[in-house]
């Protein structure tokens, strides 16, 4: 199994997604210069996992973790001494299977699998269903951004291969929630996954009128 250095998070990063640090930890310093001089530019990643229990930082931290995780590509390192900023970007997803604990490294670093897609099997769901089901998904992010008077744009021109993450991307959910569709082992189970969602916020806002904080979250996870 291929070790990965773990970087945890009190948040989710998806595949595809940018993700803006701020890297100033003397861990995670070392974790930057073990990547520059270990791997090319362009395969200098490290494996970014969300926090179950515990903190980012200081005593307590990354006490315990979630079992999938998503690899973060280098694209941007800025400044010539700590806190460095960072611009990395979700690839492939990955499965914990356990800590390292003989890496002799200061970050975490861990045993992985890598979580291949899903080849289609005989006897599930054909195509047209999985159209509809995005057809769905993107109706009820519609009518949800609607009823929120969002100004952020429908999400017509994303393939339905990578809507449920960039959907969740785009929404303020709680961490369990983005965690649920990281999770799904097919494009179905996450678009499954991600209408429920939807429906449940959707029904939020128009019957109980709670909003969330925000919908397009961003902004930089200092560590």
């Amino acid at each position: 199994m291929p070790l990965l250095p773990l970087f945890p998070l009190g948040t989710v990063l998806l595949p595809g997604a940018q993700l803006p640090l701020m890297v100033f930890e003397p861990r995670y310093v070392a974790l930057l210069a073990d990547l520059n001089s270990s791997a090319p530019p362009g395969e200098r990643a490290f494996g970014v996992i969300a926090l179950r229990k515990g903190t980012e930082t200081g005593e307590g931290a990354a006490i315990e973790l979630f079992d999938v995780g998503c690899e973060a590509v280098i694209e941007q390192v800025t400044g010539t001494e700590p806190p460095f900023h960072v611009i990395a970007r979700g690839r492939r997803r990955f499965r914990l299977t356990a800590r390292e604990e003989s890496a002799g490294t200061p970050y975490l670093t861990g045993r992985i699998t890598w979580m291949d897609p899903v080849a289609t099997r005989p006897g599930s769901t054909p195509h047209e269903d999985l159209s509809l089901l995005s057809g769905k998904v993107r109706s009820v992010h519609t009518q949800l951004l609607a009823a929120l008077g969002a100004t952020t744009r429908a999400l017509h021109d994303v393939g339905s291969d990578e809507l449920a993450y960039r959907v969740v991307e785009r929404s303020a959910l709680e961490l369990a929630d983005r965690q649920a569709v990281l999770e799904g082992r097919t494009e179905r189970e996450r678009l499954q996954t991600l209408l429920r969602i939807l429906r449940r916020e959707l029904a939020l806002v128009t019957q109980v009128r709670a909003v969330p904080g925000r919908i397009d979250p961003g902004g930089f996870s200092p560590n």
